[in-house]
């Protein structure tokens, strides 16, 4: 049994981040503010993927993962517009960190994650996953719990890739038969 995360990150440790763990068929899911409390417990949970809503590289503007990402009809934004610089910097320390601990990294966008999974919502996926909803979640801690099941699907080997030159951004596949 592999267990996997995912991180709804915010730019700046003053804003609680989402952080999910899913272990078997077991999701936590918490609210964590400093980089120190989010590796603290993705170590404490021995997650060995981690799917992270943040771009992990620079660019000035959009890079071309990014206009793969819009030419396929999901809405990201990219590393360089004003506001984003703080969350890429932070995104790119937190993976790198995880990185050298031997946690493989991925990037993921979960609003685009959960449109690919062509679910109606976060409820259908998780049950379709085999997973309960821990009570009342946030959106930065639903974001998380996408984000983790981007990583779920990614050790499945069913995970979709977007790819540019310059990056790749892991999606759901079709989980659910709804359409878009």
């Amino acid at each position: 049994m592999v267990t996997v995360a995912g991180v709804d990150l915010r730019g700046s440790d003053r804003r609680p981040s989402g952080v999910a763990v899913i272990s078997g068929r077991d999701l936590s899911v918490e609210s964590l503010y400093s980089d120190e409390e989010i590796v603290d417990f993705l170590t404490r949970h021995r997650a060995l993927v981690v799917a992270i809503d943040s771009p992990l590289s620079h660019s000035p503007s959009y890079r071309h993962v990014d206009r793969v990402m819009v030419r396929l009809g999901f809405r990201v934004l990219p590393p360089g517009w004003r506001g984003m610089s703080m969350l890429v910097e932070r995104g790119v320390r937190l993976a790198s960190r995880l990185s050298s601990m031997g946690v493989v990294v991925l990037e993921t966008h979960p609003r685009s994650a959960l449109k690919s999974s062509k679910c109606r919502g976060l409820g259908e996926l998780v049950s379709k996953l085999g997973l309960v909803l821990p009570g009342r979640l946030t959106r930065d801690e639903e974001d998380a719990v996408v984000a983790s099941a981007v990583s779920l699907m990614y050790v499945e080997g069913a995970v979709v890739e977007v790819e540019g030159v310059d990056g790749r951004i892991y999606l759901l596949p079709p989980v659910c038969g709804g359409s878009d």
